[in-house]
């Protein structure tokens, strides 16, 4: 083996190179970036020159427009209506006022509201004719007659002197303001005017200027005059001039369509909505930086030769060592035995090379039994997938294939049985991605060729691509990926190739419906809706053409809703169609509310009377389907029109029911909505003419609405309400009510319970101070995920109500005479002193009293010293207990005191049950001063003495029932009166406690 210079793959060249390359990579990228720098300072600061120069021109020209406008409006403002039925007085008048005005025009023209000119008045050394006039003021006089605006017209090229006119209009106007005319004012650019002073300078050496009239896409004048009136190219040509078109204003450097490289500043003349573009050429701006940039790649050339140069010398010296072990090497496996260690030579760096080498035959006969098995599993996993997978080697050959590539590229065939062709393995997939096989255009097919080259040479570390795969039928979608095997060597590529219709086709659907939404959430109009979403049906496919029909109030015409694609004259005749079996697709479709499928309107007996209106439409097939509710009824109808006779494929058939779905849901929320506003209003009466109130409140009880019977009732107007808070025309006592029902609702929320209407009563206060009784019905207020965001409901006075619940509540719970506690109201209090007692496992205590001489004094004295002596008992008992505790009157002259929660200790709460015993036993044998008052005689007082026998029970839980524990109470009683009255006695048995 020959190591000479020449050796391109030798050790020393590649590291010479290696040196050599990072050495000039620095280099040259140090000259690259500074001339880079250099020259985007000097493109910056000449863009920001160009603009400034441009600026000025633009605001000259913005000058000298708007004084010729305000020109043209005061003249028109001058004109009467009587003058506009005079054209020769306005024809003199005209002519006087362009005589004190020399430049400002090169002719003027009065127009009727109609159109028509009344007059034309030429008005330059070279008069300009009369339908060169007319031409150059039709567009904007058109915009100011049905407007009402001043305008700038399109320029346009003088019919007969063959000059570039425009024409500046603006209305005239009778003294009411409403437009009667139009004045319309020529400007000749043929001849001398204010623009040469702009256009005639030049930019630069090569440079010029170029007033562009963007809307029209036209130059309207430029400093080279071959240019004047050219048009601009076409949309998408040049993206730069597109740009400026769509009002960029910056400086920027780009390639024209001529190939040439320029500079170029663009600024807008508001008034005319022009742009004042100025040009150079960077072959003269950016000279002296290609002088210098030849300077310095003259010098990095003579510095990259003296690197080589001295790599070579030293690399020679280091490395002949290591070329002598590569020499040996060589021989060895240049011959046909098998491989066997190297020698080592010394125990060195090329030692310890030599030594991994011969360890890594050692493993590598080991590896490649692992490696046949792992190549028999990866086939097994690439044959069971769906996925179509072909590897290609660096130059684009298939080298593998699994089941499912072989499967579609025998299906995809043209022979029946033969693979497509450059699918099989051996053959070039570049090839079959030249001829475009199974793209909707060579330029998919192209991309995706450029795509996989890339990735082999090693440009991307990946490609993929989504395209779309035309049918007869249908559109489908696929996806391709290209993956390197190797990104740092370029050994080949996996090729990926799968379908994604369903996914494409639920992106496309997801998006228009996101916006349909969107419009819905907006609250737009319902034609703007129903708009948006036929357009974005037919940007699924341009071939539909789509529209919606909406049915009459009666149900029984179809009205135009949306169809932004179809001819005006065959909107208007479907407009009004009347629903029936047999009458078009759309009529049919309502009619059955089943969708109607014509796939050739020419054959189909549903079209048959309306076949020329087809045909001039252009129309051949036309499917339609119902637009139901959510209650089944048939609101209109979503159709799709193809220009030639045409089948549904699968998917058709699921646009047009998901966008007969979405129209669905903006229709009845239109619907929703106009029931809305007549509820409200039907609200608004119903609630204004009630005397119960009305009201509305946010979720912190301030009022939002009352209605007016609260002015009757409490006397606040509702400005005095709203806004407010409830709780302050509450006293403490309805504070305290409404607290504790809002906390009741609050607990069972967060008990995940929906709490409905909430029925209470709460005592207001009225403007005048009187307090009155309302009962209130309360329902929540919910935002869409359930929380409670307000309250709503209706208030009725219950004051008088009130007043007698409580009556009875006397009489049916309290003695009339003592005012304490009956039977009944003693039966609920033990049964809570009961409860209690459960609860917190206190012992309790029910005490009989019963006064002793009782009889006597209610002989002697009559029952009126017998009420009284009762009543004063009563207050005795009552100071004797605590607040919680119950005196209760249990008849004639008997009482009953219950005592709750004594202790836990048995012989505790005897204790202390025993102390309150003796308390009252004490308080109601002191003496009683009773006075007597008996009508037609003076008051008699008397002193009496009186004791009382009183018997003592215990109680804890529930051990023993209610009427067991009043018994034992009441026969302690009796034994307390038989043993001598006066003391009091305890029951002993041991199942009360």
């Amino acid at each position: 083996m020959n190591f000479s210079i020449f050796q391109w793959r030798s050790l020393k060249t590649r590291i010479t190179l290696f040196t050599l390359a990072i050495f000039l990579i620095g280099i040259w990228s140090l000259a690259f970036y500074a001339s880079r720098m250099l020259r985007e300072d000097m493109e910056r600061v000449l863009g920001d020159q160009q603009l400034s120069t441009v600026t000025l021109l633009a605001d000259e020209v913005d000058h000298e427009l708007r004084d010729r406008m305000i020109v043209l409006e005061k003249l028109a403002g001058r004109l009467t209506p009587a003058m506009l039925g005079n054209p020769a007085g306005l024809r003199a008048f005209i002519e006087q006022i362009l005589a004190l005005q020399q430049d400002a025009f090169n002719g003027v023209v009065a127009y009727r509201l109609d159109g028509s000119a009344i007059v034309e008045v030429p008005h330059s050394p070279e008069p300009l004719a009369v339908a060169d006039l007319e031409t150059a003021g039709a567009e904007s006089v058109a915009a100011a007659l049905r407007e009402g605006r001043s305008t700038i017209g399109r320029p346009v090229m003088g019919k007969q002197r063959q000059a570039p006119l425009f024409a500046m209009t603006v209305p005239i106007r009778d003294p009411q303001g409403q437009v009667i005319g139009a004045l319309s004012g020529v400007i000749n650019l043929g001849m001398v005017n204010f623009l040469d002073r702009v256009t005639e300078g030049r930019y630069g050496r090569t440079g010029g200027y170029v007033l562009v009239a963007p809307q029209y896409r036209l130059i309207v004048t430029a400093t080279d005059r071959r240019r004047v009136m050219a048009a601009l190219p076409d949309p998408g040509i040049d993206p730069t001039i597109d740009r400026f078109i769509d009002g960029f204003e910056g400086p920027i450097v780009y390639v024209s369509t001529a190939g040439a490289e320029i500079l170029t500043s663009s600024r807008r003349i508001p008034v005319a909505a022009w742009d004042m573009v100025a040009i150079l050429p960077t072959a003269e701006a950016f000279a002296p930086i290609r002088a210098m940039q030849l300077r310095m790649l003259l010098a990095t050339l003579l510095l990259t030769m003296l690197a080589a140069a001295a790599s070579w010398w030293m690399l020679t010296r280091q490395l002949s060592p290591l070329l002598d072990t590569a020499r040996t090497l060589a021989a060895l496996t240049g011959g046909q035995q098998p491989a066997a260690a190297l020698p080592i030579a010394r125990q060195d760096e090329i030692g310890e090379l030599i030594g991994g080498f011969n360890r890594l035959l050692e493993t590598l006969g080991q590896r490649e039994k692992a490696l046949l098995e792992s190549e028999s599993f990866k086939n097994a996993i690439l044959n069971s997938m769906a996925t179509r997978i072909a590897v290609v080697n660096r130059d684009g050959v298939i080298q593998a294939v699994n089941k499912s590539w072989r499967r579609w590229s025998v299906d995809d065939g043209s022979d029946p049985g033969r693979p497509a062709p450059h699918t099989e393995v051996g053959a070039s997939c570049l090839a079959f991605f030249a001829v475009g096989s199974g793209f909707a255009s060579d330029t998919e097919a192209l991309r995706a060729r450029s795509g996989i080259e890339a990735v082999l040479d090693g440009r991307l570390p990946g490609f993929s691509v989504d395209y779309a795969c035309p049918l007869a039928q249908e559109t489908r979608w696929f996806t391709m990926a290209v993956m390197p095997l190797d990104q740092y060597t370029g050994h080949g590529a996996v090729i990926t190739h799968s379908e994604i219709t369903a996914l494409k086709r639920a992106e496309q659907y997801e998006q228009y419906r996101s916006r349909t939404l969107e419009l819905l959430a907006a609250d737009e109009p319902l034609e703007v809706i129903l708009d948006a979403l036929v357009r974005d049906v037919e940007r699924l496919n341009p071939a539909m053409l789509c529209s919606i029909l909406l049915c009459d109030s009666e149900g029984t015409h179809l009205l135009s809703g949306a169809a932004p694609s179809l001819p005006d004259f065959f909107t208007a005749a479907v407009n009004g169609l009347k629903i029936g079996a047999g009458i078009g697709s759309c009529g049919t479709a309502a009619y059955t509310g089943q969708r109607v499928v014509v796939e050739d309107v020419t054959t189909h007996p549903y079209w048959e009377r309306s076949k020329s209106l087809a045909a001039r439409a252009g129309l051949g097939s036309c499917w339609s389907e119902p637009i139901r509710a959510s209650t089944g009824q048939v609101l209109g109808t979503f159709a799709i029109y193809h220009r030639q006779a045409h089948t549904p494929a699968e998917s058709d058939i699921v646009i047009i029911e998901q966008a007969a779905h979405l129209a669905s849901i903006a229709i009845e929320k239109n619907l929703a909505a106009e029931r809305l506003r007549e509820s409200e209003a039907h609200y608004r009466l119903l609630t204004e003419n009630v005397s119960d109130i009305v009201w509305r409140q946010d979720r912190d009880h301030r009022f939002t609405y009352i209605s007016p019977a609260d002015e009757r009732l409490r006397g606040y107007r509702a400005d005095e309400v709203i806004g407010r808070s409830v709780t302050e025309v509450l006293p403490d006592e309805g504070v305290a009510l409404l607290r504790e029902t809002q906390r009741q609702r609050d607990e069972a929320e967060q008990n995940g319970i929906r709490t409905g209407i909430t029925r209470f009563e709460l005592p207001q206060l009225c403007k005048n101070g009187r307090l009155i009784w309302l009962e209130v019905l309360s329902t929540p207020e919910r935002d869409a995920h359930g929380t409670i965001t307000g309250y709503h409901g209706i208030s009725r006075e219950i004051t008088r109500r009130k007043h007698e619940d409580e009556q009875v509540r006397q009489l049916a719970f309290y003695d009339p005479l003592t005012a304490l506690p009956n039977r009944r109201l003693l039966n609920d209090r033990l049964r809570q002193a009961m409860a209690a007692s459960t609860r917190t496992g206190c012992h309790g205590a029910v005490m009989f009293v019963d006064l002793d001489n009782f009889k006597p004094l209610n002989d002697e004295r009559g029952h009126v010293a017998g009420d009284l002596l009762l009543i004063e008992t009563a207050a005795r008992l009552k100071r004797c207990v605590r607040e919680m505790d119950t005196v209760a009157r249990y008849g004639g002259d008997e009482f009953v005191v219950i005592i709750s929660e004594l202790d836990v200790d048995e012989t505790e709460s005897m204790s202390r049950a025993h102390a309150i015993a003796e308390k009252i036993r004490i308080g109601l044998s002191q003496p009683y001063t009773l006075t007597i008052q008996r009508e037609g005689q003076a008051a008699t007082t008397l002193e009496h003495h009186c004791s009382a026998s009183i018997g003592v029970v215990l109680f804890i839980d529930h051990q023993a029932s209610q009427d067991e524990i009043l018994k034992r109470a009441d026969a302690a009683m009796y034994e307390a009166k038989q043993a001598g009255r006066n003391i009091i006695r305890f029951d002993d048995r041991e199942d009360c406690g």
